[in-house]
């Protein structure tokens, strides 16, 4: 018995990780805001108990067929996070799309007038986000010159530190 609830506890705990790695992924890695704690907190907790038990049970009732129980916990696991990571690339791309359509909105009101330091700021905040450094320096530089405001040189010096 202290065998199956070794078990179950170090199962259960490695599940409620990969859970929690999947969910925090889109923070992590596709900057698309964070899950508040407590909607983690929450899920996970209602998922340890489930799993938890749901092993335990398993176990003592069905001890040949807890592998294929514990392979179909997984095996679903496995298509959620698969599910998030395409969710997560396709609101990404969504919004590389939106931020793109900035960017070519904003050069086209750039060329219609020129000294307008304000559109040079958010052309050099859009490129940041794109992750397109070089670009975004170029246009907090021009923003510099036209508005030698504090805030234009402090944004110059930030993204040559970076």
């Amino acid at each position: 018995m202290l065998g199956i609830i070794i078990y179950c506890t170090v199962f259960t705990l490695a599940y409620a990780w990969a859970l929690v790695w999947i969910l925090e992924r889109k923070e992590e890695k596709y900057r698309q805001g964070s899950i508040s704690f407590t909607d983690v907190f929450i899920v996970v907790a209602f998922v340890v108990i489930f799993v938890y038990l749901s092993n335990i049970v398993v176990l003592i009732r069905w001890t040949r067929s807890a592998y294929l129980y514990d392979l179909f916990l997984i095996t679903g696991l496995a298509g959620f996070g698969v599910y998030r990571e395409t969710m997560y690339k396709a609101r990404a791309a969504k919004v590389r799309h939106r931020q793109r359509a900035e960017v070519r909105l904003l050069e086209s009101h750039i060329a219609k007038d020129p000294s307008n330091a304000a559109y040079f700021e958010r052309l050099s905040e859009v490129y940041e986000k794109l992750g397109e450094k070089e670009s975004a320096l170029a246009a907090a530089k021009m923003a510099a010159k036209l508005d030698p405001a504090v805030r234009n040189d402090w944004r110059v010096k930030q993204l040559e530190e970076k």
